[in-house]
């Protein structure tokens, strides 16, 4: 179903994921879980840089949502960025993942990528299913804008099947096949590199996002297909 996959932490047991991924013939994007935790960060930055010298990466990542977290400053994020630069194979293409808007509010941030990482979600900004696909297209039009051409990667995106709605986004079973079915076919008309968020159901999140922070998987958490 795939040709991709992306981890979020390289410790933990998330270490695995990129060697297994290489044996099903798949590519992989690594990340480092970057936090305010800085003796995590850096057994982090040493699995990533590991698993990058064996081959089982192809595009990396510093970090995911810390700005939006709060956790740690902008400088702070491009110092990690710079420091994991110098450690890792000069062919792997290193970025920061995050918002959309947090990379046109700090230019700084997309010069120190080589690949810009954003996460782009009509659903949370209360964009109605209709013009959804118009507004992530706009989201992504505005990051090339600040990332003087360099490579700019959807890293995250989808639609909820259940749950509360925000403002005019509407979560429903219909609503999120329809955004999952445009979005592919507009990344593949479009060349554009995007991942889907989720793969799977996440009950977990139900503690932080509610009913409709755990639908959001093509497949649920029995791993049955939803969309059949």
């Amino acid at each position: 179903y795939t040709q991709w996959v992306r981890s979020f932490s390289c410790t933990g047991g998330n270490e695995h994921i990129p060697g297994i991924a290489k044996e099903k013939g798949l590519k992989t994007m690594v990340g480092a879980w970057i936090s305010n935790d800085k003796q995590r960060n850096e057994r982090e930055i040493e699995a990533l840089v590991k698993l990058a010298k064996e081959g089982l990466v192809d595009m990396a990542a510093v970090g995911n949502e810390v700005l939006q977290r709060n956790e740690l400053t902008e400088q702070e994020v491009i110092g990690y960025l710079k420091r994991v630069r110098a450690l890792l194979p000069k062919n792997i293409p290193l970025g920061y993942v995050d918002a959309y808007y947090h990379f046109l509010e700090k230019p700084a941030l997309a010069q120190a990528c080589d690949v810009v990482f954003i996460n782009c979600y009509p659903f949370w900004e209360g964009a109605g299913n209709d013009h959804a696909l118009h507004y992530m297209q706009h989201m992504y039009e505005l990051t090339k804008r600040v990332a003087n051409g360099k490579k700019v990667v959807i890293t995250e995106t989808g639609w909820p099947s259940k749950g509360q709605p925000v403002q005019e986004a509407q979560p429903s079973a219909e609503n999120a096949m329809k955004y999952f079915i445009n979005t592919q076919h507009w990344a593949k008309g479009e060349n554009v590199e995007l991942f889907y968020f989720s793969s799977f159901d996440e009950s977990w999140k139900v503690h932080h996002e509610g009913e409709t922070g755990t639908q959001w998987g093509l497949w649920d958490k029995n791993e049955k297909q939803k969309y059949v």
